[in-house]
């Protein structure tokens, strides 16, 4: 029962079990009692849906609570455990650090020891190259102590340190052995077997790494893997397999860190634990017991399994052929039992081994071979601790621990000192390293040689270049010194500046010569720089010339321009602050001194622009370098002070006031900065309306400041010698005057910007669209022009303010005035301050005046006023037009009806805009009207595409298929069908119908001659050839149709004129009508065209008196009458209607008159033959 309680009260001890407890009893406490909670009188929980919301609530705030904890708590459990892990990790690294840091010193000082011992040859780095390094390695408790300490080997060195060789206790690091021929690095069995939760992998690997670096040309010379014979004898070949693998990857990665192919000698070890040794080699001698048992193979030998199963199963066959003897010459039944056990023990494990051979030594996909030279049996005695009585007693004499005493083990092991003496030493060269790593090393070898003869080289080119260029430089220092003498000499004392260029260009040349700025890094370090002391001395003397050249004659052009200027206000101005600057330099301006004398070097050398270019360097370098006060002529400078007080003090302080704003970095108005995207609404939104001149100029210079700022600068203008002791009634004159001054100039600037602000002419349609849709876009580019203007327009009587302090100030400065007519001055000045603030407001309404109809457009600054916005309705409207226009499935089309519409007198939104644009003031009536101009303009364009199509499809088409090419129209044996004729020339025929249709609305017919009719200023854009053209089209109409459109009826009378007197008859054949004349009375006969006979034959017959035909001419078709008429001389007779026609041939000729009633007459061909009709209407 005590444990149930004890369960029950941890489990309450719990934050979520208690927090859940008092959040019920709290939810209980609510529904039991909640109508007694109240505020202000109010009981909120009243109702039992109150209550239950409430209790919700609560639990609600439990469980996020609860939640929130839970998570505070994970995440502390989860820091906690992240902390351990940290700890942990930097335990084992400071383990490991230790550890290859043990390691590391051991192989530091083997290499010493070489190094220091006499015993393998000279003493130098080469040492630790000549003897040969070998590494036994294997599994813990493999044997590998024990094989090096019971090998037979003389270890010297070992001996001589103190370090006793025959402690054959497992090995926690590597050990190293110096034995005669060879130096052996015994490798503990932990970096071997590597337990996956230990450190050994990665100090293997440093220590891998550490060696590689020691002994890069062959860090090891040969691998001694031991391996228990033991392991060989398990039946589980799985085991053996794993075993296998696990020694190849021991083999890969001493393969891969050392960068080496190094060939391994497999040491089975501990053969005398098979059954029978020590029965069949009890025999051996001392010399036996060091022979080589086991196999060697050639390279690529010992991966082959097979290789390995025959070579080992040749050693077992040795071993059978000594069992017999060894047989008969033991007595021991047990012994000799032991002896038959022996070879077949070792025949048991050869497909063991085989298998072992091949998985630990072969090539696989991802494993190089590893070389294995041999397979050899070594076996040692057992181990044994007992100490002899001699020993013993040894130790006591010397006073040594019998821990530390040599004890029986240390017998001579089986087979091992020739194997290492004549197999493993003799072969030391046999191991190479990686031809890769080997080539990388050779490349590195050969850059560090580079590398080392290239610095040489480059050291040795560095001070040479430096000595010959040092030398070199002063060599040109020594001729520029030469030449700048001579060039003094021919320099007269009334030279101008730029008859000194060629002396002070080589004096500033030898400042250049040792300039460290032009010197290169290697010249300035290489230690043979001679330029700091040189170059000092150069530039003291170039400096020291500038001033005794240069600035005397900068002086005197400066008194030569005051003088020869007394006249030009604005240039004496200028030229006497440059002058004056050159003895008053506490105002020495070096921007303006340089800009001034560059200005006058430009126009007295004009043309020489380098001179130029050369002198502004020096007297720039003089600016900088500064220069003693020049002495001034007093004369000259009190003379045109003089004049300059003679002039308007206004206009002198406006220029002060110019200046010293350019100097307050005020910011330029341009439309561009404030319409954004819109301002490719505009053109000129790039004009530049200076900052002095806007409402922020206006402001910090003229009412930021006030009157104390127009005073200051009165007090800075010292170049004229005003003085500064000036009444504040003064002051406030002068300020109205100058206010005057400003106010004239802002009005120009503005309404020079406003004037030249157009709206963009246009040429597509698109572009229309957007220039409408800009108008009237969320940007407001017009309001926003507007608003600018208004901004900076728009004047408030402000000074009323300035006017009521200095007055307040003129008063209050009375009042401490005890001279009686000093305090009458006083109140006669604070009495005439109204007259100079009424200048002033006058002179800034001038401004607001000029642009009170712009302001009006937008009252409070930003919103449109409402004449403005019906305004934009209209131009909104035209963009709806133009954008139904645009996307239109025939936009030409829809042009051409709007323009027709348009044309025919029809109310359209551009006339619209055109209207709205007469009630505007200017600049925005303009902009109206151009943006209508525009809209009108690309309908227009749009609407010729749109003729351009229907004249070329409904004119052009029949032209070319019906009547170019034929006659009569031009000179063709193919003549036009009348009917064709009829089609293209009646009335609804082609021309007909294509003018009334298309062309009547944009043209005018004045007698037959049309021209284009012209609406604000532009037409359709009908070329003058094309309107002549289909002038004569129309002409053509109304010459063959007359009033009858539909068919050509062209009557006419043929008459004979005159006939030879040696000519008997003339006859005319027309049709089936022959009209035929002889000397006689003439008569007139009646004819129409066409011929409406089925016979369309045409000839003229002239015969003489025998009745020979002097002149036959015939035709037939159609046109027959015509082509008549071509063959002979036509002349216009006695008006337009009548053609007189000649008939000659060999001196006889008749004459005919052909009356036509059509004026003019049809049968003048000339009509027909002019007329054509191009493919552009444009």
């Amino acid at each position: 029962m005590k444990a149930v309680f004890k369960k029950i009260w941890n489990t309450f001890k719990q934050v979520w079990c208690w927090s859940l407890f008092l959040t019920i009893t709290l939810c209980v406490l609510l529904v039991l009692w909640g109508d007694q909670v109240a505020i202000a009188g109010n009981a909120i929980l009243s109702g039992t849906s109150h209550k239950m919301v409430a209790c919700f609530v609560l639990l609600i705030v439990w469980a996020a609570c609860i939640s929130i904890h839970h998570q505070i708590k994970k995440r502390q459990a989860q820091a906690a455990q992240d902390r351990a892990e940290i700890e942990a990790q930097a335990a084992q690294q400071s383990l490991i650090r230790e550890t290859v840091d043990a390691l590391t010193d051991r192989l530091n000082e083997a290499v010493a020891t070489i190094k220091r011992a006499g015993l393998y040859g000279r003493l130098n780095d080469r040492v630790k190259y000549q003897l040969p390094w070998y590494m036994v390695i294997g599994p813990q408790n493999s044997g590998k102590t024990t094989l090096l300490e019971c090998s037979g080997l003389d270890f010297p060195l070992n001996q001589a340190s103190g370090k006793f060789t025959r402690d054959i206790q497992r090995s926690q690091h590597c050990e190293w052995y110096f034995a005669n021929h060879a130096v052996l690095v015994d490798a503990g069995g932990r970096y071997f077997d590597q337990p996956e939760t230990n450190i050994e992998g990665p100090v293997w690997v440093k220590f891998l790494n550490t060696l590689r670096t020691k002994r890069r040309r062959r860090p090891l010379n040969g691998l001694l893997l031991t391996i228990d014979i033991q392991t060989l004898q398990n039946p589980d070949e799985n085991e053996i397999e794993q075993h296998a693998r696990y020694v190849r990857e021991r083999l890969q990665e001493i393969r891969h860190h050392l960068n080496s192919d190094i060939p391994v000698y497999l040491v089975l070890t501990k053969t005398d634990l098979v059954t029978g040794f020590d029965a069949f080699f009890a025999h051996l001698n001392r010399e036996d017991m060091d022979q080589v048992v086991g196999v060697t193979f050639n390279q690529g030998e010992g991966e082959q399994a097979e290789k390995v199963k025959f070579e080992f199963e040749e050693l077992l066959r040795r071993f059978n052929a000594q069992l017999l003897p060894l047989f008969h010459a033991e007595r021991d039944l047990a012994r000799r039992s032991d002896l038959l056990q022996f070879p077949r023990q070792l025949s048991s494990i050869v497909e063991r081994l085989a298998l072992f051979c091949e998985l630990s030594f072969s090539e696989t996909r991802y494993h190089s071979p590893t070389h294995l030279r041999g397979l050899y049996l070594t076996s040692v005695p057992e181990p044994t601790t007992d100490i002899t009585e001699s020993t013993a007693v040894i130790g006591q004499n010397l006073s040594m621990s019998q821990r530390v005493l040599p004890t029986s083990r240390h017998q001579r092991g089986f087979f091992i000192r020739r194997l290492l003496d004549d197999v493993i030493f003799p072969n030391s060269e046999l191991a190479t390293l990686d031809e890769k790593y080997e080539q990388k090393i050779k490349w590195i070898n050969r850059s560090v040689y580079i590398a080392s003869a290239l610095i040489i080289i480059g050291l040795g080119s560095v001070w040479v270049n430096g000595f010959l260029g040092n030398h070199q430089k002063q060599q040109t220092m020594l001729t520029l010194k030469n030449q700048y003498q001579d060039q003094l000499l021919h320099i007269s004392p009334l030279a101008d500046e730029i008859e000194l260029l060629p002396a002070l260009n080589t004096l500033y040349h030898s400042t250049q010569i040792y300039n460290p700025d032009q010197l290169q890094y290697l010249e300035k370090h290489s230690g043979l720089n001679q330029g700091t002391k040189i170059a000092s001395v150069a530039e003291a003397v170039y400096y020291q010339q500038l001033q005794e050249l240069l600035l005397p004659r900068i002086t005197s052009e400066l008194e030569n321009q005051i003088s020869s200027n007394q006249q030009n206000r604005e240039f004496l101005t200028k030229s006497l602050r440059a002058y004056l600057m050159m003895n008053m330099q506490e105002h020495m301006d070096k921007a303006f001194m340089s800009e001034w004398i560059a200005v006058n070097w430009s126009y007295r050398y004009s043309g020489s622009a380098t001179e130029q270019n050369e002198l502004q360097g020096h007297f720039n370098r003089l600016l900088n370098a500064g220069f003693k006060p020049v002495t001034l002529n007093q004369n000259l400078v009190a003379k045109t002070r003089k004049l300059l007080r003679q002039a308007s003090t206004p206009e002198l302080v406006y220029q002060q006031i110019k200046e010293e704003a350019s100097n307050q970095e005020l910011s330029n108005i341009r439309f561009s900065d404030y319409l954004g995207p819109n301002q490719i609404l505009f053109t000129n939104v790039d004009v530049v309306i200076p900052g002095l001149y806007s409402q922020q100029g206006y402001q910090r210079v003229f009412l930021s400041k006030g009157l104390e700022q127009v005073k200051s600068l009165i007090n800075e203008n010292w170049v004229v010698g005003t003085s500064s002791d000036l009444s504040a009634l003064e002051i406030r004159e002068i300020y109205a005057d100058v206010e005057n001054l400003y106010f004239r100039d802002y009005l120009r600037y503005w309404q020079d910007a406003v004037d030249q602000l157009k709206v963009i002419p246009v040429s597509t349609l698109d572009q229309a669209v957007s220039q409408t849709t800009s108008v009237t876009a969320a940007g407001q580019p017009v309001v926003k022009v507007l608003a600018l203007i208004k901004e900076n327009t728009t004047f408030v009587d402000e000074s009323q303010l300035a006017k009521d302090g200095t007055k307040a100030g003129l008063e209050e400065g009375s009042k401490h005035v005890t001279n009686y007519k000093a305090k009458r001055l006083a109140k006669l000045a604070a009495g005439a301050l109204p007259k100079a603030d009424n200048k002033t407001w006058t002179a800034r309404r001038s401004v607001s005046h000029q642009f009170d109809k712009l302001n009006t457009l937008i009252p409070d600054g930003i919103e449109a006023s409402i004449p403005l916005q019906d305004a934009l309705v209209t131009i909104n409207d035209l963009n709806s037009s133009l954008s139904i226009i645009k996307h239109s499935l025939n936009t030409p089309q829809s042009s051409f009806d709007a323009a027709r519409k348009r044309m025919q007198g029809k109310i359209t939104e551009i006339d619209k805009v055109r209207k709205t644009a007469r009630n505007l003031p200017l600049p925005l009536s303009s902009w109206w009207n151009q943006v209508a101009d525009n809209a009108w303009n690309i309908i227009l364009t749009e609407a010729q595409k749109h003729v351009q199509m229907l004249y070329n499809d409904h004119v052009i088409v029949p032209y070319t298929l019906t009547l170019k090419g034929r006659y009569p129209f031009t000179t063709s044996n193919r003549d036009v069908n009348i009917a064709d004729f009829n089609a293209f020339f009646q009335k609804d025929g082609v021309l007909d119908k294509f003018y009334r249709s298309t062309l009547a609305p944009f043209v005018q017919n004045r007698g037959g001659s049309l021209s284009l009719s012209a609406l604000n200023g532009r037409d359709l854009g009908l070329s003058t050839q094309f309107m002549y053209q289909y002038s004569q089209g129309l002409q053509i109409q109304h010459t063959f149709y007359g009033r009858n459109k539909t068919q050509p009826k062209i009557g006419f009378k043929i008459a004979p004129f005159e006939l030879d007197a040696t000519a008997l008859q003339a006859e005319f054949n027309y049709g089936d009508q022959t009209v035929l004349y002889r000397h006689g009375p003439i008569q007139k006969k009646s004819l129409s065209w066409p011929i409406s006979e089925q016979r369309q034959f045409v000839n003229f017959v002239l015969k003489d008196l025998s009745g020979a035909n002097v002149v036959s001419k015939q035709a037939t078709g159609p046109w027959a009458f015509f082509r008549i008429l071509d063959g002979f001389k036509v002349n216009k007779y006695q008006g337009q209607d009548v053609l007189k026609i000649d008939l000659q041939n060999k001196g006889m000729n008749a004459q005919y008159l052909i009356y036509s009633d059509r004026t003019p007459t049809p049968f003048d061909r000339k009509l027909l033959k002019n007329f054509t009709l191009s493919k552009r209407l444009s």
